[in-house]
């Protein structure tokens, strides 16, 4: 144990710490490496409200298709969902009616839809606003997706 204690001793001989110029060196490069970190992260924000977004109008989309399919209707019809639409988002109190039956949207939707839907006859959706955190995407058939 000893011999080592000597050998330790002996090469840290004359060394207290850092210098002054060796610490601000470190915290140069911390900050460097800091700052491209938070511009890089930054390019993210809000792409997930636009990846939620699409999911939601692909999912309404799909919803309207599949209940003409299985209801063999060639046009629908019924409010538009959420705000500026129905207040009836839940898929238990939305109807549509596919060539005149009304069809309660629960069978083909699980969940909640968000934000403000609008289609046409044929089930295309023709507009849509999505509102998430700081984030609002709007999306029409001509634009398509748009998010600020």
């Amino acid at each position: 144990m000893k011999p080592l204690r000597k050998l330790t001793a002996k090469a840290c001989k004359g060394e207290d710490g850092f210098t002054l110029i060796e610490v601000l060196i470190v915290i140069l490069i911390l900050g460097t490496l800091a700052a491209t970190v938070v511009f890089n992260v930054g390019g993210f924000v809000g792409a997930g409200t636009e990846e939620i977004a699409k999911t939601q109008g692909n999912l309404l989309q799909t919803a309207i298709i599949a209940a003409m399919a299985q209801e063999s209707a060639a046009s629908v019809t019924g409010d538009n969902i959420g705000v500026n639409g129905t207040s009836k988002t839940s898929p238990a109190d939305w109807e549509l009616k596919l060539d005149g039956r009304n069809v309660t949207m629960s069978k083909y939707v699980q969940n909640d839809i968000t934000g403000y839907w609008e289609w046409d006859n044929s089930g295309t959706i023709i507009e849509g606003i999505y509102t998430g955190g700081d984030t609002t995407c709007t999306y029409n058939t001509t634009a398509g997706w748009d998010c600020s």
